[in-house]
């Protein structure tokens, strides 16, 4: 063991002045709750944005290959696109869904035999009926649970469906009739503003009041901007839509949140890697005779910059190391915490959201991230006390002991 890590164990052991011993104890268990923290709530900023991804992305159209300039034979081509998982005949427009002096506005979706096996994030929430029954019947509808609930329907009645559609003098209402034949609950906006009924229900004419064309699936919906350019640029002739034309805006708040999360969150482990400064200093100003004593032994002033800055990165390495441990342990359980605390103070975080519990996803790549950045707020604030030691003079400290 080298001389500098040897004394600064030693000095990290033993403490004549218990005030100092405080300062650096305090430095450390702030810097651990900073760190717990920041992982806890990145991790639950995760959760939220894969659940969103998973629930949204698993109901839109990743991209729509739109009908106008488009032929069945040129969809075909599709086939060569590796990122291009399914495609099926589409629907796309808007309306209003009514009930008994109820009105709701509603995106509509029409989709045909593929489409309802396509559709895996709605066929595996449906709470009644199955979407095979939308193509199956000629005037059968699906709608969310939310929607279901407010319009007052059961399985089985009658819904009206209005559709404005261009006439000789203009825009006209159209009503079409319906029967609820399913219900679907993902556990986002679409459960209130979603309705799904087949292809052929409308009519011919679907471009006069919506959007027809080829849904594609994408193996990473993440990646619609690059697969769109690459088809875009192969068919120019082809006119698309993606789901960030819609949604695009929401995910780039989830994304600026996290890292505005981030940075505030930041700050509290800065605040606790300057403290160590506070403490490192008390330190240096207690070994200023001990400092003196080995410099004219023949310690140079990097081997008491080592000292001191060793201590510093101990104090800041098992601090971090245990923030993201434990940060770790508690983002994996937040629901178990979240549950718990609810039951305590009698109240609901969640209440005016669609989650059931708060989800956490913990990421590698965020954790080296936060040790990272952490490390070096630390190793800077330890540098700036081992400078001074190193720089002090062995005169003076002889003098003061």
């Amino acid at each position: 063991m080298s001389t500098a890590r040897w004394v600064a164990l030693r000095y990290l052991r033993t403490r004549k002045r218990q005030f100092a011993a405080f300062i650096t104890w305090v430095s450390l268990v702030g810097l651990t709750l900073g760190v717990l923290v920041l992982t806890v709530v990145v991790s639950v900023m995760n959760g939220f944005d894969a659940e969103l991804k998973t629930r949204i992305l698993g109901t839109v159209p990743h991209l729509i290959l739109l009908r106008k300039n488009t032929a069945d034979e040129d969809v075909m081509r599709l086939a060569d696109e590796p990122a291009v998982v399914q495609k099926f005949n589409f629907f796309l427009g808007a309306g209003m869904v009514t009930r008994n002096g109820r009105v709701n506005p509603v995106s509509i979706y029409g989709i045909d035999e593929t489409g309802a096996v396509a559709l895996a994030q709605i066929a595996d929430n449906m709470t009644y009926g199955s979407l095979a029954d939308v193509t199956g019947q000629q005037r059968g509808i699906v709608l969310g649970t939310a929607l279901a609930a407010h319009l007052g329907l059961l399985p089985g009645d009658s819904v009206a469906l209005v559709i404005s559609e261009p006439s000789a003098s203009g825009v006209r209402p159209k009503i079409h009739r319906y029967e609820l034949v399913g219900t679907f609950e993902i556990g986002v906006e679409l459960d209130a503003s979603l309705v799904l009924i087949g292809m052929g229900s409308l009519g011919g004419n679907l471009d006069s009041f919506g959007t027809s064309g080829v849904r594609l699936t994408l193996t990473d919906p993440l990646d619609v901007a690059a697969v769109s350019a690459r088809l875009a640029a192969a068919n120019p002739e082809w006119e698309m839509q993606s789901w960030s034309d819609s949604y695009g805006e929401l995910f780039q708040a989830v994304r600026l949140e996290k890292a505005m999360m981030f940075l505030i969150l930041l700050m509290v482990v800065a605040v606790a890697a300057f403290n160590i400064i506070s403490g490192q200093m008390m330190v240096v100003n207690d070994k200023r005779s001990d400092i003196a004593i080995l410099r004219t032994m023949g310690a140079s002033a990097t081997t008491i910059l080592k000292i001191f800055l060793l201590q510093g990165v101990v104090i800041s390495s098992i601090g971090i190391a245990v923030g993201l441990l434990f940060g770790v342990v508690l983002a994996n359980h937040i629901g178990a915490v979240i549950a718990t605390m609810e039951g305590w103070f009698g109240i609901q975080v969640l209440d005016v959201y669609y989650f059931v519990e708060v989800p956490s996803l913990v990421r590698v790549n965020d954790l080296l991230i936060i040790a990272l950045i952490s490390w070096c707020l630390c190793l800077f604030s330890a540098w700036l006390p081992a400078h001074r030691a190193a720089m002090m003079n062995p005169v003076e400290g002889l003098h003061g002991a």
